[in-house]
């Protein structure tokens, strides 16, 4: 351990958490922190996710002065016989970085945590999701040795701050252009014509109502997956349904989350989730009925998302992904982000060293088969040794 790391505090117990809650709201306010920056986010993703699936707790912490002036909460957990260290989150596709007041010190500060997260948390592997190419912590995060996974995933913002004080709604839409001979706008009009058309935003207060909404969604999502061969841990994960809820269930957080239902003669036909913090608006997730698909409702979810992060005059985080929609919305402002594996540890290497012998193994065994003489043909056409001769 060097000087620089053990300047850090490594919080990991319930009770510490739950203390630094003044300190982080603090800190958050002040660097204008992202919303899975956000103490209650991350309480929840604690509460709802990690804390059930037994993940243990390591939030590091430097303060200075007096002051917290970093915050980077992470959880280990087990698979098989080697340690995992990742941050605390939902578990799905948040973006990850550091929370840390932005200065001269901020390089510093955050190579400090990562010392600190590298060599006190007892990781066999460390695992970086999403992490944007603009961060000190990227640039640590690409600096390991040795790499399980190494992927870079283009990710686009829409500088919607920007835009609402040059253009009204319709002059902005107008501006863009169209999008598969669709444009942004007429959406809703269109639609209009299948029915009695309604959007409307639920009340936090109604939990009911919105666990119907998370349901229903989280169920078209599992659909279009299976047809898309997509998959995820979260679609299926009871535990994320629970996360998704409390938080949108949450009331008097500097995050504004919130689920806007789209129904035809009042039946529901897509669900669109999606926050503000000081930064940006961002969507979560949204998902329509296919029977409903000419409609084109996936669109149509993207737009009002847009429209309210014209509404707060906030930029529009589209998320990671290359999808086409997210570069027409941004005017391909594209960056990258990295998702990262890390090996941290001889024991971890030695999984490394495993597993490449395993694929060397499995490779010359098909290279063998593949060498094998082939079945001979009866003039009936089947081998000798098929099922059917």
């Amino acid at each position: 351990m060097n000087d620089a790391s053990a300047a850090y505090e490594i919080v990991t117990d319930e009770a510490g958490f739950r203390a630094l809650q003044p300190d982080w709201d603090d800190l958050w306010a002040r660097s204008r922190g992202w919303y899975y920056q956000s103490f209650a986010h991350c309480w929840l993703a604690w509460e709802q996710i990690a804390k059930p699936l037994r993940r243990k707790l390591h939030i590091i912490v430097r303060r200075e002065a007096g002051s917290v002036v970093l915050i980077f909460p992470l959880i280990t957990h087990r698979r098989a016989l080697w340690t995992y260290l990742a941050p605390l989150s939902s578990e799905s596709a948040d973006l990850t970085s550091i929370l840390v007041e932005d200065n001269a010190r901020t390089a510093t500060l955050v190579e400090g945590a990562w010392d600190a997260a590298r060599q006190r948390c007892g990781a066999d592997f460390v695992q970086m999701p999403y992490v944007p190419d603009s961060t000190d912590l990227h640039r640590l995060a690409l600096k390991q040795r040795h790499f399980m996974v190494r992927e870079h995933t283009p990710r686009y913002v829409a500088r919607i701050s920007e835009e609402s004080q040059r253009y009204d709604w319709k002059a902005f839409c107008d501006s863009l252009g169209t999008f598969y001979r669709k444009k942004p706008g007429k959406l809703e009009q269109r639609l209009a014509t299948a029915g009695k058309l309604a959007i409307d935003v639920v009340d936090a207060t109604d939990k009911k109502r919105i666990a119907a909404a998370v349901d229903t969604m989280l169920a078209w999502k599992r659909d279009w997956a299976a047809r898309a061969g997509k998959q995820g841990p979260w679609l299926h994960s009871a535990h994320y349904r629970d996360f998704l809820i409390a938080w949108l269930c949450a009331e008097g957080n500097a995050v504004r989350s919130r689920a806007t239902v789209i129904a035809v003669d009042d039946t529901p036909v897509a669900v669109v989730l999606v926050c503000a913090d000081a930064r940006a608006v961002t969507g979560i997730m949204s998902s329509f009925d296919t029977a409903f698909g000419k409609w084109s409702l996936g669109l149509l979810s993207v737009e009002l998302t847009a429209k309210w992060a014209f509404e707060l005059q906030l930029d529009f985080e589209c998320g990671p992904g290359a999808e086409e929609f997210k570069s027409y919305w941004s005017r391909g402002n594209r960056s990258y982000c990295s998702t990262t594996l890390g090996i941290n540890s001889r024991w971890g290497l030695a999984a490394f060293y495993v597993r490449r012998l395993l694929r060397h193994v499995l490779k010359r065994a098909s290279t063998s088969a593949k060498d094998v003489e082939p079945p001979r043909v009866d003039p009936a056409g089947l081998p000798e040794n098929s099922p059917g001769g």
